[in-house]
């Protein structure tokens, strides 16, 4: 399926509902540069459906609201291309498969996805390695795996990491801030939940690895044209100085734009910059004169044009959402039926809540500005510990990501490895269950220690 066509079912549907819904909006209120909700000033509004030309205008605008982090996309997009025209990632690639003939293939795509792990986990990068993640499908093909394996040793690892990084800005720093808890606290448990994740999901990605390793015809995009995918490769390739000082412009490139984000507060514009400055260095080192510069760049920028529009149109959803007054209602229906239930079972309500707002925000940060305004308090009421409150909205909002088709990201990673999203839940459902287990087994170990500080 394209994964265009979800997402422009979702404006249609949201469009359609937007003229019966009952309307209704809280009052919100700024504090400190955070907007909050007030929970018990739910009130009835005049309706605003959306017309029919906003419902194309919910496109535009959301391009417009997503023009950062698209750029962004498809200058890094731009920059790689040069590691690609310059043979740097194929001698690259070289190397490791002239390695894997001493090492087991096995141990090297496990070393990645640990990589993309930490990147996610640690770093909290989501979206940041959709320029890489061609570069990882190529290796796992070459390495005779499937594009699914490559898609999964690097956006799934991050993405999936990211679900339920103890540290991650845009989930439990704003979460953090609206329940006014001391930033980061209580990352032990996050951190062993993270753990966890990543044992099972390496555990069966490597499983699923091993199997089409053996047997091509059990790979669930078998029937899919791939070949595109893999990166021409020339056996003679060496991995010489230009393209080994390549490479250590790219890791110097990253360790500064991980130090930026962590301590700078930099974001899409300072990361492009620096891909960019790097970009301009690798071509001078492997003596690129400037035009082939320029047009290698745009020719990377149009390959990841198609990826970065989808964050876009995955934004206009959300966009419509909000413009037809869906948002408020839904917010105040769901929360409202989790009253007068058990500690356990409110926090289980919680999470279940969260995790069907998520099709419907797909943004960690926006969900967390429109829902946790009310989980706080009602936490209060319920005798739940506002951290408990904020793991509910990490494990409802994160793991979903890799579940619903309304995520950009997800069919960002999809698309650039020719996935099916029906091939994609075959393989993901089943690990979805898993995940859900071990989420509520978190979740009542939360309540039965009184998660805290409060």
């Amino acid at each position: 399926m394209n994964p265009f066509i979800p997402l422009v079912l979702m404006i249609l549907a949201c469009t359609i509902v937007s003229y019966f819904v009952a309307p209704g909006a809280y009052e919100r209120e700024t504090v400190n540069g955070v907007t909050r909700v007030l929970a018990d000033s739910y009130h009835a509004v005049e309706r605003t459906p959306v017309s029919f030309f906003n419902m194309f205008r919910s496109i535009p605008e959301g391009l417009t609201a997503t023009a950062n982090m698209m750029f962004c996309i498809m200058i890094i997009g731009g920059v790689v291309e040069i590691y690609k025209k310059t043979d740097t990632i194929g001698a690259a690639i070289n190397s490791v498969l002239k390695a894997s003939e001493k090492l087991s293939s096995q141990l090297i795509i496990a070393v990645v996805m640990i990589v993309f792990f930490i990147f996610g986990g640690i770093l909290g990068w989501s979206e940041h390695i959709i320029p890489f993640v061609p570069i990882i499908i190529s290796l796992a093909i070459s390495l005779g795996y499937d594009s699914l394996v490559g898609m999964a040793i690097s956006g799934f690892a991050c993405l999936i990491s990211f679900a339920v990084a103890p540290f991650n800005t845009f989930t439990v720093g704003i979460s953090h801030t609206i329940a006014e808890l001391p930033m980061f606290s209580g990352w032990q448990l996050r951190f062993v939940a993270l753990i966890c994740v990543w044992i099972l999901s390496l555990a069966w990605v490597m499983r699923y690895a091993n199997k089409v390793k053996k047997d091509p015809s059990k790979s669930l995009v078998k029937d899919v044209d791939t070949s595109s995918l893999r990166i021409p490769v020339d056996p003679n390739l060496k991995f010489d100085i230009p393209k080994k000082l390549s490479f250590v412009v790219l890791a110097v490139t990253i360790v500064i734009t991980i130090y930026g984000i962590l301590n700078l507060k930099w974001s899409y514009t300072e990361m492009a910059t620096l891909f960019l400055i790097g970009g301009v260095i690798v071509a001078v080192i492997n003596r690129v004169d400037i035009t082939s510069a320029i047009n290698m760049v745009l020719d990377g920028a149009k390959g990841a044009f198609a990826g970065a529009l989808i964050i876009g149109v995955a934004r206009a959803v959300q966009w419509t959402m909000t413009s037809g007054g869906l948002i408020d209602p839904l917010v105040h229906g769901l929360s409202s039926l989790m009253r007068g239930a058990s500690a356990y079972v409110s926090t289980v309500g919680m999470f279940v809540v969260n995790f069907f707002i998520n099709a419907l925000i797909p943004s960690g940060s926006g969900q967390a500005t429109a829902v946790m305004p009310i989980m706080v308090p009602l936490a209060d009421m319920l005798n739940i510990t506002r951290q408990t409150a904020v793991l509910a909205f990490q494990f409802g909002d994160g793991i979903s990501n890799t579940f619903w088709f309304t995520n950009g990201t997800l069919l960002i990673y999809l698309s650039l490895g020719k996935v099916p999203l029906k091939s994609w839940y075959k393989f993901i459902l089943p690990l979805h269950g898993m995940f859900v287990i071990l989420q509520l087994v978190f979740l009542f170990i939360a309540v039965q220690i009184g998660y805290g500080p409060f």
